[in-house]
C-alpha cells in the first residue's frame, strides 16, 4: 500500500479547459420597450447585449428575436442590421413587417428570428446591437393589439469552444 503526503494543495494553472463545441458563457437581454422609427439610415433599436469572451479562439452565437414587427404604410418593409460595436456585420433582412393591405393595423403580427456565428478574436467587452431603418412610414417593435410593450424581443450570446 502506498501513502499520499501533501502539505498544501494548490491548482496547476488559473486557466479553464474548454471542450471544443461547447458553450462557455451564455449573456441574454429582453427589451420590452414599444419602439419605433421613421429612419431611412441605421438607427440602434435598442435591443443590444455584451459579452467578454475568455478566448480569442472563440465563437459568438448571436441569436435575435424581434417580435411585435409591425410597419405603418402598405407594401413598406423594415431593413435590419447586426453591429459589432459601431460596425455592421450582417444584413439580417430586408423585408421585415412587410405591410399588406389586409393586415389588421392595431396587431403587432411580425416575429422574426435570426442568428449569426462571429469570430471576434478578443478578450474584450464586445457588444452586439440591431439596427433598423424603414423603406417608408413608420416600423414598430414590441407592437401587441393594443398592449403595446407587452411582448419581448431579445438577443442571445453563447461563447462557443473552439
Amino acid at each position: 500500500m502506498s501513502i499520499l503526503k501533501v502539505d498544501t494543495l494548490q491548482p496547476a494553472t488559473a486557466a479553464r479547459i474548454h471542450a471544443a463545441g461547447h458553450t462557455i458563457q451564455t449573456v441574454r437581454t429582453g427589451y420590452s420597450t414599444y419602439a419605433n422609427t421613421t429612419s431611412t439610415s441605421f438607427a440602434a433599436t435598442g435591443l443590444t447585449a455584451t459579452i467578454t469572451p475568455t478566448s480569442t479562439s472563440s465563437k459568438i452565437l448571436i441569436d435575435v428575436k424581434m417580435n411585435g414587427m409591425y410597419m405603418s404604410v402598405v407594401a413598406g418593409y423594415i431593413v435590419l442590421e447586426l453591429y459589432k460595436g459601431s460596425s455592421s456585420i450582417k444584413r439580417l433582412s430586408t423585408t421585415s413587417g412587410y405591410r399588406s393591405s389586409g393586415d389588421e393595423p392595431s396587431y403587432g403580427v411580425y416575429t422574426n428570428c435570426y442568428d449569426h456565428l462571429d469570430s471576434p478574436s478578443t478578450t474584450s467587452a464586445t457588444t452586439y446591437t440591431v439596427y433598423w431603418k424603414v423603406t417608408s412610414g413608420t416600423a414598430y417593435i414590441n407592437n401587441y393589439n393594443l398592449l403595446n410593450g407587452d411582448s419581448l424581443s431579445s438577443i442571445t450570446l453563447q461563447e462557443i469552444a473552439q
